[in-house]
């Protein structure tokens, strides 16, 4: 049948899916684009595959309504030769009835008339009547045999009307069985095409899952390293911002010791400035002989007590804000360690005795 021709579409089925992914193979960068390629190919395979099986289908019904009206035909031939065979066959039947009648009839009439002519000759001679019988019997057994014969060649004729039209039915069926044959033959091979239309498609089926899996696989693998990447620049971004905040707060911080250390300078110089009015008073030029007069240097001893209970407790608040930080620049910790033990050296190599056990309160400073 006609139909068989869209048998050609199942290799082409599978010719374009293969199509399809060797195409995929091509894309190896990107899972994310195999991925959306591979979707392109299973609504591609789906579709194709629905248009198979919607071809066969219709290939199929277009066939199947075919062949029924094939079968119908023939069941009509054998209707009609059925019908004329039992036709024909009745006809010849009532022939042989009628002419079996009629022969009868005929031989009732001679019978009938013989017998009458029997009665009438009963005073002729026995001669007579022996030939008359005689005549009479030749006559019927002519008949007899007349009507025997006519009878056979009427009953051969009927059974080769019989045989005629039975052997016009048997083809008839035969035609009808052949039809059968091919039908069921193109149902086999349309069974067969639609089984092997899905083993296509479930491999098909199998093959995209398959490769879905692996492309998701692979682009979960991508995303991975592309985070590390990521995170990795971020986390040397962040070492970067960290790095500046804490040059920052290094900057601010020594910034702020600079501060406190200036402020333990500020005892230094009324230390200094004292020490050289007791200089000058004690120590006369031209190596004259001092004149102190009583009272004279007090202040002088009072603003170095001072200035040294101030320059020592900016000393331990300076040292505790030290310890209490830990953004301080070494070099900027020794610079200013060096210094003030180089203050502490030259207050002890400038200290006088003092006349008076007074103390200057903490509050002076």
């Amino acid at each position: 049948m006609g139909w068989m021709k869209f048998l050609a579409v199942v290799p082409l089925v599978k010719e374009a899916f293969n199509a399809g992914l060797e195409i995929i193979d091509d894309i190896r960068s990107d899972p994310t684009r195999k991925i959306d390629a591979l979707k392109k190919v299973s609504a591609e395979s789906k579709q194709k595959h629905e248009e198979a099986m919607r071809k066969l289908k219709e290939g199929q019904e277009e066939s199947e309504a075919a062949f029924r009206r094939r079968e119908e035909a023939a069941n009509e031939r054998i209707r009609i030769q059925k019908e004329e065979n039992d036709k024909v066959v009745n006809a010849k039947t009532e022939k042989i009835r009628i002419n079996e009648e009629q022969h009868d009839v005929e031989m009732k009439k001679m019978n009938d008339e013989h017998s009458k002519k029997v009665l009438a000759m009963r005073s002729e001679s026995k001669e007579a009547r022996d030939k008359a019988e005689m005549e009479h019997r030749m006559k019927v057994d002519k008949m007899e045999n007349e009507h025997k014969n006519e009878k056979r060649e009427a009953e051969v004729e009927l059974k080769k009307i019989k045989e005629e039209g039975q052997l016009k039915i048997t083809q008839a069926e035969e035609e009808k069985d052949a039809v059968s044959k091919e039908r069921n033959k193109e149902l086999n091979l349309f069974i067969e095409a639609s089984k092997e239309l899905h083993e296509i498609n479930q491999q098909q089926i199998r093959e995209i899952s398959k490769r879905n899996n692996e492309f998701r696989l692979e682009n979960v693998k991508l995303k991975k390293e592309q985070l590390a990447v990521e995170n990795k620049k971020k986390l040397e971004e962040n070492h970067k911002i960290y790095e500046n905040l804490m040059n920052v707060l290094t900057i601010e911080n020594s910034r702020n010791i600079i501060k406190k250390f200036e402020v333990i300078t500020t005892h230094v110089t009324p230390v200094y400035t004292s020490l050289k009015c007791i200089k000058d008073v004690c120590l006369p030029q031209h190596n004259e002989e001092p004149t102190i007069i009583p009272g004279e240097l007090d202040e002088d001893f009072r603003s170095i007590r001072s200035a040294k209970n101030c320059f020592d407790y900016s000393q331990r608040m300076f040292r505790q804000y030290l310890i209490n930080t830990n953004l301080t620049d070494r070099r900027l910790y020794d610079t200013c360690s060096v210094s003030l033990k180089t203050f502490r050296k030259v207050e002890n190599s400038k200290k006088k005795s003092e006349t008076d056990n007074r103390h200057v309160k903490f509050d002076e400073c």
